[in-house]
């Protein structure tokens, strides 16, 4: 037919030197390569647009508080003696919002019958799980406009994300828990990296 093979591949007549068959397929295949790349670039672009439209949406979708729970508790504990003894009950009122997503925390009125510092107007606690970064660790404080209180309540306390159970110790240490699982870990000066959850109604 007298057509080159280059003529014969691409399907139409050409006026060039005669190419050997080796210069044509390596024409292909380098075309080849640049298609392929030129694809995976367009697909890593639209991942990497998914991506940041995605963190966007839970930034917008964070700010305006769709992962708060509203939190309204009322729960019975045991008062403890530091050796642990059995010495009476209080009432822990809860009322704020809990963060269910990302950075898991509760803010809002934990308010412990038995120190009367925690149940005063304005008074609010934080309360952090995993806090400082270290699972397991849960953390409470408290504040009013802006500045942090000393109100006799230990820092670190066990709490589950319920918050219908938890314990925690009070600077003279008189121990406070809806359970008395909580009382030999309270006791005991090292706070155990765990996340409590005593029984399934919790």
């Amino acid at each position: 037919m007298g057509l080159q093979v280059l003529e014969l591949l691409r399907g139409e007549e050409q006026e060039m030197p005669e190419m050997t068959v080796r210069h044509a397929v390596s024409l292909l295949v380098r075309q080849a390569r640049e298609r392929t790349r030129r694809r995976w670039g367009e697909i890593f672009g639209s991942v990497l647009l998914l991506a940041m439209t995605g963190f966007v949406l839970f930034g917008i979708l964070d700010y305006s508080g769709a992962f708060l729970r509203p939190v309204s508790l009322t729960v019975t504990a045991a008062v403890y003696t530091p050796a642990g003894e059995p010495a009476g009950e209080t009432t822990v009122t809860m009322e704020g919002e809990r963060q269910t997503l990302g950075d898991q925390s509760f803010v809002g009125r934990f308010a412990i019958e038995a120190v009367e510092g925690t149940c005063r107007e304005g008074v609010t606690a934080q309360i952090q799980w995993d806090a400082m970064d270290v699972e397991g660790f849960q953390d409470i404080l408290y504040c009013r406009s802006g500045e942090f209180l000393t109100l006799g309540v230990e820092r670190l306390l066990y709490i589950t994300e319920s918050m219908k159970s938890f314990g925690l110790r009070l600077e003279d240490g008189t121990l406070i828990a809806t359970d008395e699982s909580y009382v030999p870990l309270l006791i005991s000066d090292y706070h155990y990296a765990i996340r409590p959850v005593f029984s399934n109604q919790f």
